[in-house]
């Protein structure tokens, strides 16, 4: 953020929006953050780091209300219930989840099943599995992905 914007007003393309939150062109707000979905296909750590660049990370999701929102955002833009990176991973340590921006992993909803592990080699998280929850899926598969990040204030 410019040096020149304070913390109760939004500053992007040096465009000020006072008085109110704001989000980015681009990006929706639900809560406290701002998200994007991007339906052009990435691996999971080329997701995340076109999120960072955008400020960002991979969202991580934090409640069901989140999560239902996700998913209707994505089916809002793409028309479809479609598989998606969300910021997930166990790469540290196999079996324990952690969100790539840090915050706590308070929240899961895994597909029946999930997660499995084939082979030691899915430590990353894709939402609407089968048009449903989470799994965990190798981090070379090609997917859309949703980024967030916290809301200006």
């Amino acid at each position: 953020m410019p040096a020149a914007c304070s913390s109760r007003m939004c500053c992007y393309e040096e465009v000020w929006q006072s008085g109110e939150a704001c989000c980015p062109p681009g990006w929706t707000q639900f809560g406290s953050r701002c998200f994007a979905f991007y339906i052009q296909a990435k691996t999971w750590i080329d997701a995340e780091t076109f999120c960072q660049t955008a400020g960002g990370n991979l969202a991580s999701i934090h409640s069901a209300e989140e999560h239902t929102f996700l998913k209707d955002y994505i089916n809002q833009v793409s028309g479809t219930y479609k598989n998606a990176w969300i910021g997930g991973t166990d790469a540290v340590k196999e079996g324990t989840w952690m969100w790539t921006d840090g915050s706590k992993f308070n929240y899961k909803i895994w597909n029946v099943g999930q997660p499995d592990s084939i082979s030691g080699a899915e430590i990353c998280l894709e939402m609407n599995f089968l048009g449903n929850n989470w799994n965990d899926r190798p981090c070379s598969t090609p997917l859309s992905f949703v980024c967030s990040k916290n809301l200006c204030v």
